[in-house]
């Protein structure tokens, strides 16, 4: 077993070690990125929203077509992984120090988590499908039908808008615990409406 855990981390090592040798070109844009997604500062929130509403206003009004659509997206996403990396280090000419290169192990380590999790949850349902079909059969088809009963009650765009902010607005929320202060707040106030309407009973 301890053989196991230690080949398990060597080879999480060297993932690490070669996520940040392929990413290496990008760390100066991902540490500001980082930053920004996890809300360093109280604006930043409103900055991510702000953009993410410009594009769709602009997508809106223009009314492109599908096609057209992806690919925009495919010459911008093409745009920025050309010149990135080129213009990524010539930009920030500020020495890279200890600190900086913590917070970019740090980055890589959280990608390397996401891929893991989502290559267990691939494992898991093919797994699920192998053994359990019934219970694979019901979950997928449950979903794909509450996706489509919400994409026939809500606009195309409308509700892309709102997926698109709620997916870069999570690392945020989860950094800062948002979800947890509100439901801490929620239950103490249904705590104090259930202490109040206990105490009227009792007085009556």
């Amino acid at each position: 077993m301890e053989n196991d855990s230690n080949t398990e981390t060597e080879t999480q090592a060297v993932r690490l070690q070669q996520m940040k040798r392929d990413l290496e070109s990008w760390r100066e844009v991902l540490l500001p990125l980082n930053g920004l997604l996890h809300w360093e500062k109280p604006f930043y929130p409103a900055i991510i929203v702000g953009i993410n509403t410009f594009i769709f206003a602009l997508i809106w009004y223009f009314e492109p077509s599908v096609l057209t659509t992806f690919a925009l997206l495919g010459l911008a996403i093409s745009l920025i992984d050309f010149l990135v990396p080129i213009i990524g280090p010539n930009v920030v000419t500020a020495k890279w120090t200890g600190k900086q290169e913590a917070q970019y192990t740090d980055i890589c380590c959280r990608i390397l988590n996401a891929k893991t999790h989502f290559h267990n949850a691939r494992s898991t349902m093919s797994s699920l499908k192998s053994e359990k079909p019934k219970i694979y059969f019901l979950i997928v088809m449950g979903t794909l039908v509450a996706l489509a009963w919400l994409g026939s009650r809500m606009d195309n765009l409308c509700m892309t808008y709102f997926l698109v902010n709620l997916v870069l607005l999570i690392p945020g929320i989860r950094q800062h615990a948002v979800l947890q202060k509100y439901l801490a707040r929620l239950l103490n106030v249904i705590k104090s409406f259930v202490g109040k309407g206990s105490k009227k009973m009792k007085s009556s």
